[in-house]
């Protein structure tokens, strides 16, 4: 697994739990904490989809033997 590829699968991790966070604060009216969460989230999925693009733009050599 490449650093881009885990990149990607943090960063939309991260975006789920800010989601999840951020409904949850919003819910128990602490408006603040939960806006602050809910606005990480597109840029957590910009950086996923950026991660990802690159990784498939990577030239993928495959193993060698020796």
């Amino acid at each position: 697994m490449t650093v881009d590829l885990m990149t990607s699968y943090a960063c939309r991790t991260a975006a789920v739990t800010a989601t999840a966070g951020g409904a949850s604060f919003t819910l128990a009216h602490e408006w603040l904490a939960g806006v602050l969460l809910l606005w990480l989230v597109p840029s957590l999925l910009l950086v996923a989809c950026r991660a990802r693009l690159a990784h498939a733009r990577a030239p993928h050599t495959g193993r060698t033997r020796s």
